[in-house]
């Protein structure tokens, strides 16, 4: 690849990893509002379907024999798996298996997990237990709009776009590293810093002593176009990169091209 293709194919790897970036925000932020727009007690279900859930237990509870659950209808299945803590505040919590019927029919249901003994009006919420038709009906209902138009949970499209971003973007540094090798290779370096000071631009580049340079001496800044724009005086000089100033009334940009006069 010459220098022309390699600036271009970095510029599209660099546009590239920005549109996947804003794909990551717009995909943690689609899976955070879901989980505020539906409330931990309502599970979305199919016929058929068997789901994990967790609730809270509330007094003290020892044993999985001390808990009980009721549901407003026979289709609907749960046994419970264990006590746990809470995974944030610490509380005890239980762990459980609902299972629903085939032939239970679309609509809203309930599901109450309590202590043995507790009276109802002590029990704890109940949880609402939405069973679709289809999976279409269920995509349809996703509080996720990731989910509903493209089946995928923002959760994974996420993860999913985070190797593509650190692709995108390493093979940026590795098209930057052999840009500037090239361009040393022609006795140019970029703009990689610019000060606005009373008497002018100080430019900041990737030529020093190691390229011929040396405080005095004059070169020449060129645009993307590999128009010369202005020439600048270079002040200090290092192994590998150079101050220079140039005139106030001359267009200088970071990324402009700078060679020997």
């Amino acid at each position: 690849m010459d220098l022309k293709q390699i600036s271009k194919s970095r510029q599209f790897l660099g546009k590239a990893g920005a549109a996947l970036c804003a794909l990551l925000f717009l995909a943690v932020l689609d899976g955070l509002i879901a989980q505020f727009r539906q409330s931990p007690n309502v599970l979305r279900v199919l016929p058929g379907e068997t789901v994990e859930i967790n609730g809270p237990v509330r007094g003290e509870v020892k044993d999985l024999q001390e808990l009980e659950y009721s549901s407003d209808t026979k289709h609907l299945t749960f046994s419970l798996l264990a006590l746990h803590k809470g995974y944030f505040l610490g509380g005890d919590m239980w762990r459980g298996q609902l299972t629903v019927s085939r032939s239970l029919s679309p609509g809203e249901y309930r599901l109450t997990v309590a202590v043995k003994g507790t009276p109802q009006d002590q029990a704890p919420p109940p949880f609402r237990v939405l069973v679709y038709a289809n999976a279409q009906a269920w995509l349809q209902s996703s509080p996720s709009l990731i989910q509903r138009y493209t089946e995928y949970s923002p959760w994974t499209v996420a993860p999913a776009l985070l190797p593509l971003i650190l692709l995108a973007f390493g093979l940026v540094f590795y098209l930057s590293q052999r840009r500037e090798r090239l361009l040393l290779q022609q006795g140019k370096a970029e703009v990689y810093r610019l000060v606005r000071g009373d008497s002018g631009w100080a430019v900041r580049f990737g030529l020093g002593a190691a390229q011929g340079l040396s405080p005095g001496m004059r070169v020449v800044i060129r645009d993307g176009q590999d128009r010369a724009v202005a020439t600048a005086e270079v002040r200090e000089t290092g192994e590998t990169d150079s101050w220079a100033m140039a005139g106030g009334d001359q267009e200088v940009k970071i990324g402009y091209l700078v060679s020997r006069e």
